[in-house]
């Protein structure tokens, strides 16, 4: 009986931490706000870099225009848990629900991060768009660009078959 109780107490713990994102984000029917993104990107701990290097890379030509000279990106948990081995998200499998996609934007290779660059995937959000909410940040919360622009800036370029995440055509 107390077994029981322990594995239905446990089941409802995680539960509660599976959909915190969600609540955290915004209640039903309600778009996500600037402040509640950034603060649940800010929350997330253990965050793996693009194929586990936290080397500051350079941009591609193609990607300047929007995104600086320099980059590095970091994937949550969840996202990183459908990566392949080689750090890539294969083909026809598509982020969960949850994943969180950071790209901090570098100047200068050896400056400081600029803008943090957001994806959040969030099926069905009312300001999502392709399934994502984007937005932009300063290192100190500061917006750069809503996330209730619901990305209109950023789905055109992000046309990929790796879910909309460019850096896996852009650097292999």
């Amino acid at each position: 009986m107390k077994n029981r109780k322990l594995i239905q107490n446990l089941i409802f713990i995680f539960i509660a931490f599976a959909i915190t994102g969600y609540i955290f984000l915004f209640s039903p029917k309600k778009t996500a706000e600037d402040e509640n993104l950034y603060k649940w990107i800010s929350s997330e701990k253990d965050y793996l870099y693009y194929q586990n290097s936290p080397e500051i890379l350079p941009t591609t030509e193609e990607t300047e225009r929007a995104h600086d000279n320099f980059m590095r990106i970091r994937f949550n948990k969840k996202a990183a848990d459908v990566l392949n081995q080689d750090g890539h998200l294969p083909k026809g499998v598509s982020f969960p629900d949850s994943s969180i996609i950071i790209k901090e934007i570098y100047s200068e290779k050896t400056g400081a991060v600029e803008i943090l660059a957001a994806m959040v995937k969030l099926k069905g959000a009312p300001n999502s768009n392709k399934d994502w909410l984007w937005a932009e940040y300063s290192p100190t919360g500061e917006v750069e660009y809503s996330v209730s622009k619901n990305g209109k800036a950023c789905v055109s370029c992000h046309k990929s078959t790796y879910d909309n995440v460019r850096i896996f055509e852009l650097r292999k």
